[in-house]
């Protein structure tokens, strides 16, 4: 009878706990933002959403974002997504672009933004456009609102004549 009693308790609490994982809600037009003290802002949209227990899946991605007041709009496009909440952080797929309105552009196929220290990581077919040229590099690391971008890997530049 314990047996029987504890074999149950068991299967009960494996149950419950996998359907709680399971849980997906699916969401349209999910949008979050923030605006912090600091005059951090960023508001990360996306066509539909599928919410699990702490993770946010998005598909057509599309975000812009400033650091801190006086800094310059970054924005973002991606076909995919995965928000974190815990971390605070956003896992970019597939077509990812970087831009501002001064004609500065990275893409990329994979990238994380973590919202929390400004950084964005980017691996897999880095390109790197600007009015002086174009740099392709294997990853890339860019914090302090686009004005520091380490390049890591093989790395190419082509230099625009300004004639």
């Amino acid at each position: 009878m314990k047996l029987f009693f504890l074999v149950s308790t068991i299967i009960f609490i494996t149950t419950f706990f996998s359907k709680s994982e399971d849980l997906i809600i699916e969401i349209d037009n999910p949008k979050f933002s923030e605006k912090g003290l600091n005059d951090k802002v960023y508001e990360i949209k996306a066509k539909k959403g599928l919410k699990s227990e702490n993770e946010l899946e998005l598909f057509t991605v599309e975000g812009k974002f400033k650091p801190e007041k006086n800094n310059k709009w970054i924005y973002l496009k991606a076909e995919k997504g995965y928000f974190s909440q815990l971390n605070n952080y956003i896992e970019l797929k597939n077509n990812i672009i970087f831009y501002t309105d001064e004609g500065e552009k990275i893409t990329s196929n994979q990238a994380v933004f973590d919202m929390n220290n400004d950084i964005i990581k980017l691996t897999e077919n880095v390109s790197h456009e600007t009015n002086e040229g174009l740099i392709i590099s294997d990853s890339s690391e860019i914090s302090y609102n686009f004005n520091k971008i380490i390049y890591l890997g093989n790395v190419q530049s082509i230099i625009k004549n300004s004639y």
